[in-house]
């Protein structure tokens, strides 16, 4: 089956080129000519083929800055991390987090039909607590009680997208800082290239915006 968005362009030039014209000199001359539209026809169609969605996101940044990796969308993050590929994740925004009593769960006198006491009825919890040493923390998102101007003042981003160290030390992407050792994954830096900025701002959705971060594949 013929793919009709794929032009063969010596081809078609030479179609459209009379018989009498069709010298080499005078092909290569086109060609010359032809090549800005062609590259218009290309970029053109290689955005229209990618869309806002995660992995059509990360596949154009690993293709623009990350040549040299072959970008898969069936990995998982931690696989994608080992491969040293630009991926993308959620933002960490804070969660609601309950605090209850012990008196809520634990009623010591409950007063029983029959007007006796049972001492220590334990009540059925409606909500599941985690103690300091049954909890684990996915995904290295920090647990914490999130104060009211966690909700009001501060601004987060909607999503992440986590960079390389090694794109950045060799200057594949610029960031806006004199420090050589910024903190990984830990501190959003500026990305200073604005090639990246451009990238994400037309294939991202309208209103979401977005942080970088960097880390280290040997973590």
């Amino acid at each position: 089956m013929n793919n009709y968005t794929i032009l063969k362009w010596e081809k078609l030039l030479l179609w459209l080129v009379p018989p009498i014209l069709r010298k080499k000199t005078h092909i290569n001359w086109l060609n010359v000519l032809l090549t800005p539209l062609r590259s218009l026809y290309e970029d053109i169609l290689y955005k229209m083929q990618h869309t806002g969605q995660v992995i059509y996101l990360e596949k154009v940044l690993n293709e623009t800055f990350n040549i040299t990796k072959e970008y898969n969308p069936n990995l998982s993050i931690e696989q994608k991390r080992l491969e040293g590929l630009i991926y993308i994740d959620e933002s960490i925004k804070p969660s609601l987090q309950y605090l209850y009593l012990h008196k809520e769960y634990y009623d010591p006198d409950k007063t029983l039909a029959d007007g006796s006491l049972k001492k220590g009825l334990l009540r059925i919890p409606l909500f599941q607590i985690f103690r300091n040493t049954e909890y684990k923390n996915k995904n290295n998102k920090p647990v914490y009680l999130a104060h009211q101007e966690d909700y009001t003042k501060v601004n987060y981003a909607n999503f992440r997208v986590f960079i390389p160290a090694d794109i950045i030390k060799s200057k594949t992407i610029d960031i806006e800082t004199t420090e050589s050792n910024y903190k990984l994954q830990s501190e959003a830096i500026k990305i200073a290239t604005r090639e990246y900025h451009d990238l994400l701002n037309f294939y991202k959705l309208a209103g979401k915006s977005y942080e970088s971060f960097a880390y280290s594949t040997q973590d």
